[in-house]
């Protein structure tokens, strides 16, 4: 059965609150975690050469549980987690599939960005690390919660820019244009739930095998 991608669009629009404003959605998610990035940077004194890489390994762990979250938890039904697979296979990958990947409207940037709560939530849990970690390394433990928070804000930046036009000269941009195009077969309804999970860049699609970078080719 066709999925009516225009159909389900037009019935979320209508059950948007009247009082929602993406700009205050996206403005608050930046200026929080803008600020907790600040305050984490003001926790690091004299970092040595070698402590400057836990940013490197920040990010592969990162990146993994990106992967994992969105495979495990966006794209197969837990109890736990039922309100996140509600809005990520429910909502999500019924407003956006390959061919209708653009969002048309801002307020479209309520099906794009998480709820506004969760970079609080997101960024407690960077403090709660850093404040387990702080008594054994200070600086490991501040490069590590912040490198952490900035994944998460990667997260939703690159997101936002893989539902930009193909033509849009941010979604042109090295990198991006590589990683919009995986995000577009990712909505494939017969590849969400087995291709493309990394969002900001496939290194555990690379390393788990679950990349596709071209679309299957069917008898």
């Amino acid at each position: 059965m066709l999925h009516d991608t225009q159909g389900f669009r037009a019935r979320y629009r209508a059950g948007i609150p009247r009082w929602y404003n993406p700009w205050a959605h996206g403005g608050f998610m930046l200026a929080w975690g803008m600020g907790a990035l600040w305050w984490f940077g003001q926790q690091l004194q004299a970092v040595r050469p070698l402590e400057w890489l836990t940013i490197p390994l920040a990010l592969v762990f990162f990146n993994w549980g990106e992967y994992m979250v969105h495979r495990h938890a966006g794209h197969v039904k837990r109890r736990l987690a039922q309100l996140f697979y509600k809005r990520h296979t429910g909502d999500h990958h019924s407003f956006f599939v390959e061919g209708q990947m653009v969002y048309e409207t801002r307020q479209d940037w309520r099906v794009i960005l998480f709820p506004p709560w969760l970079v609080v939530v997101f960024s407690a849990g960077a403090f709660g690390l850093w404040w387990a970690l702080k008594g054994w390394q200070p600086n490991v433990a501040a490069l590590f919660a912040q490198t952490l928070l900035a994944g998460y804000m990667g997260y939703e930046l690159m997101h936002v820019c893989e539902h930009l036009p193909r033509e849009h000269w941010i979604a042109r941009l090295p990198g991006i244009r590589l990683m919009h195009r995986l995000h577009a077969l990712h909505h494939r309804r017969d590849l969400m739930q087995t291709r493309n999970f990394n969002i900001t860049f496939p290194l555990w699609d690379v390393l788990l095998g679950t990349l596709e970078r071209e679309p299957s080719k069917r008898p």
